[in-house]
C-alpha cells in the first residue's frame, strides 16, 4: 500500500492540519439540484404552437428507437484536512469524478461502453499555493501514493465559502470530461440523427468547444427550478405553473435561453400521469437542445423534431426504477443504469478518505 497523502504533503513542507474528514456530497441533495436556469423570454420554435402546450403521440414498438447512448457525469467530494498559507487558514478539498456511457444495442440491452467511460480523483488547493510546487506535489503523490491524483487550484473569494468554491472547482473538471467525451463520440461518427445521445442534467458548459459536435445530442433534467419565470412583460408565468397544468404525454412550447453565447432551447415534457404523482410536478422533465444552424438560432428550434425526441422520451417511461431513487417518476431507466455504474465504480467513502 502506497504512502498516505498527507504524510506526502508535509514532507514536501506543507502545513496541513487534521480535520473532521466528511463527504460533502451527503445531505446536500436539494429538491431542484439540477436547476441552472437563465432568462428565457420567448417561444422557440417553428412553428409556434398556438397554445401553451401540445400533445406528444408514444411511439410503439415497432418504431425503432432514436435513442441509443446515454451519459452521466458524477462526483463525490470530501474535506480531508485544512492547509496554512501565506497566513490564511483554508480547507483542502478532494472528490472522485467519474463519465458514464451507456448504450442500447439492437437487442434492447442497455451496457456500459467502458471505452467512453472515465475516472479520475483530484484534491484541490486554494489559490495561494505555488503553481510549481503544486506540479512537484502533484509528482511525488503519484510515484508514493497508490492511487494518482490531479491537483488543482481553486480561486478563493472573500464572498464565498471556499469548502463551496473547492468543489465548484472538482465539479468543472466533471463538465470538461463530460464534453470530451461528448465529442469523443462526435468524432467517432457514433451519432446521428437516428442515434441521438442523452446527457443527465442541464447543457450548462461553460468551456468553449465546437458546438456543431452536440447537433444530436439532448440534455434531460430531472428536477428544475418552478419559481424560474419565462415570457416576457403580462406574459410571464412560472414554470411551476405552466408545468403543472401538463397532463401525461404534454409538453411546453420550447423556450430560448442562453449559456456563455450558446443559444439554447429547453422544453418541458410530462412522462408520468398525474393522478399518480405525490406533487403536480413529479414526473416532468426538462430538455434542452442547442441551436447550431441559422435557420434554428434565427426562427426556432425544428417542432417536428421537438415532437420526435418527444415521443421517444415519452417511451422511456417503462421500465422505472421505482423505490430504487427518490427521483424516479423523472428518471428514465438507461440514465439510472449509467448513474448505477458510475456509483458502484467510485471507491468507497471509507477506502478513498483512508488514502489521505
Amino acid at each position: 500500500m502506497g504512502k498516505q497523502i498527507l504524510s506526502i504533503m508535509k514532507q514536501e513542507g506543507f502545513n496541513c492540519l487534521p480535520c473532521d474528514r466528511i463527504n460533502l456530497d451527503i445531505e446536500r441533495f436539494a429538491e431542484y439540484r439540477d436547476s441552472d436556469e437563465h432568462p428565457a423570454d420567448v417561444p422557440f420554435e417553428r412553428p409556434q404552437l398556438s397554445t401553451s402546450k401540445k400533445r406528444i403521440e408514444e411511439n410503439g414498438r415497432r418504431i425503432p428507437t432514436i435513442l441509443h447512448y446515454f451519459l452521466d457525469g458524477s462526483r463525490r467530494t470530501y474535506k480531508i484536512a485544512d492547509v496554512i498559507l501565506n497566513g490564511r487558514y483554508l480547507p483542502l478539498v478532494a472528490g472522485q469524478v467519474g463519465v458514464a456511457v451507456v448504450r442500447r444495442d439492437d437487442d434492447e440491452q442497455i451496457r456500459p461502453v467502458r471505452k467512453f467511460c472515465s475516472f479520475k480523483n483530484f484534491v484541490a488547493f486554494p489559490d495561494r499555493a505555488n503553481v510549481d510546487e503544486l506540479n512537484h506535489l502533484q509528482s511525488q503523490i503519484n510515484q508514493q501514493s497508490s492511487v494518482p491524483f490531479m491537483l488543482l487550484r481553486y480561486d478563493v473569494k472573500p464572498d464565498r465559502d471556499p469548502v463551496d468554491l473547492g468543489v465548484a472547482r472538482i465539479m468543472s473538471e466533471m463538465h470538461d470530461l463530460e464534453i470530451a467525451t461528448v465529442l469523443r463520440l462526435a468524432e467517432q461518427h457514433l451519432l446521428g440523427s437516428d442515434c441521438l445521445l442523452i446527457v443527465d442534467g442541464p447543457l450548462r458548459f461553460k468551456k468553449k468547444f465546437d458546438i456543431v459536435q452536440f447537433r444530436n445530442v439532448v440534455g434531460l433534467s430531472k428536477t428544475f427550478r418552478p419559481s424560474f419565470t419565462i415570457g416576457k412583460g403580462r406574459r410571464k408565468e412560472d414554470v411551476g405553473a405552466i408545468t403543472s397544468k401538463l397532463e401525461f404525454g404534454e409538453r411546453t412550447s420550447v423556450f430560448k435561453t442562453l449559456e456563455e453565447e450558446k443559444t439554447i432551447g429547453m422544453w418541458y415534457l410530462r412522462i408520468r400521469p398525474r393522478p399518480m404523482m405525490a406533487n403536480p410536478l413529479q414526473g416532468i422533465v426538462k430538455m434542452e437542445c442547442y441551436a447550431i444552424d441559422h435557420e434554428d438560432k434565427e426562427s426556432g428550434l425544428d417542432g417536428e423534431r421537438i415532437d420526435v425526441i418527444s415521443s421517444h422520451i415519452l417511451r422511456e417511461r417503462n421500465v422505472t426504477p421505482y423505490k430504487a431513487d427518490m427521483r424516479w417518476a423523472s428518471h428514465i431507466y438507461p440514465i439510472y443504469m449509467a448513474e448505477t455504474y458510475l456509483k458502484s465504480s467510485f471507491m468507497s467513502d471509507i477506502h478513498f478518505q483512508a488514502l489521505f
